[in-house]
């Protein structure tokens, strides 16, 4: 929780609903963990960190503190507003290369090629879009589509992107 409140740049809380909700239906995720521990990929217990992972996934936070979170990442890892190093440069990049490839769920490459940037959705019906070097962005919008992620949130970065012309792979010719 230290870790996303840094990112963040300020305290957040766990929804324990949503905790009690994801735990209840996150038999895929405890299944990979059981399966990665099986081929000496998962380090540490996989029940354990199932759980760490889902409450992870059900911490509160508003549109705002997610932009702090993206604008984080986009800094090298460091809190653009506290100033605080909260991940190494070398982390933030590595985190933002899965976003990219994984962090749309089913959608990733589609996301990828039409807004160049790596995303990462969420089960509260928010969506991250990070410009290393520049800025980040954060919509909250559910509902979310049949792969789960927000329609609104993407078609609003999607849109944004667009207009600044930050999208690496679209290239008007000159």
């Amino acid at each position: 929780m230290e870790t996303h409140e840094a990112f963040a740049g300020g305290p957040l809380k766990l929804n324990m609903p949503v905790y009690i909700s994801e735990a209840g239906d996150n038999l895929r995720n405890q299944a990979i963990a059981h399966l990665l521990k099986a081929y000496g990929r998962m380090y540490f217990d996989p029940v354990e960190s199932t759980d760490i992972y889902t409450k992870q996934c059900a911490i509160n936070v508003n549109a705002k503190e997610l932009a702090v979170m993206a604008a984080t990442l986009a800094n090298g890892g460091t809190n653009p507003i506290t100033k605080k190093k909260v991940v190494s440069p070398e982390t933030s990049a590595f985190t933002m290369s899965i976003m990219a490839t994984a962090g749309l769920y089913d959608d990733s490459g589609q996301w990828l090629y039409a807004v160049g940037l790596p995303g990462k959705s969420g089960v509260g019906g928010g969506i991250i879009a990070v410009c290393p070097g520049k800025f980040g962005i954060a919509v909250i919008s559910p509902p979310l589509n049949d792969v789960g992620n927000s329609v609104k949130a993407q078609k609003t970065i999607y849109d944004i992107v667009k207009e600044l012309k930050v999208n690496p792979y679209f290239v008007e010719p000159k």
